[in-house]
């Protein structure tokens, strides 16, 4: 999309760096059992998707979908800057509800995740992993970490 002055500034492609083995092999056997999630887009990591992009360390969207079966993803890590991640859920009659369940681990506490949210993670807090344990309509999920990262390289 960069055939205007700005349009190098809007992704609509994938394209995220190779993913980590353990990441590929979840993948590959969700894809066997039945799918639950769609890691769809990726925006920062250090300037390596979008030129120029200072805002964010990395801003990610990842979509929860219905049928499949539960998928644990992330493994259990800090970060030297902050993080926000949300889960919305997509019913329009009920947008405040997640229509689904996540479990979302964060300083060694279990959530169990049912309503729309919101989760401030700040930096040297371990969280993870997000379980998708159900999503009976579509789950969308995004992360966006701090430009705080970037001033630390």
């Amino acid at each position: 999309m960069a055939e205007t002055r700005y349009g190098k500034y809007i992704v609509t492609e994938d394209k995220m760096p190779p993913e980590p083995e353990a990441w590929v092999k979840a993948m590959e056997d969700q894809a066997k059992e039945g799918k639950i999630i769609d890691r769809t887009m990726l925006l920062g990591i250090m300037d390596s998707i979008v030129p120029g992009c200072s805002l964010f360390a990395g801003c990610e969207i990842i979509w929860g979908l219905p049928n499949g079966k539960p998928v644990e993803i992330e493994i259990p890590h800090s970060h030297d800057f902050d993080e926000v991640i949300g889960f919305a859920g997509t019913n329009r009659n009920y947008p405040r509800e997640l229509c689904g369940e996540i479990e979302f681990l964060m300083g060694g506490e279990k959530h169990i995740l049912t309503k729309t949210c919101l989760i401030f993670v700040p930096k040297g807090v371990d969280h993870c992993p997000v379980k998708f344990n159900r999503v009976d309509t579509p789950i969308f999920m995004f992360e966006a970490a701090s430009q705080e990262y970037k001033k630390n390289l």
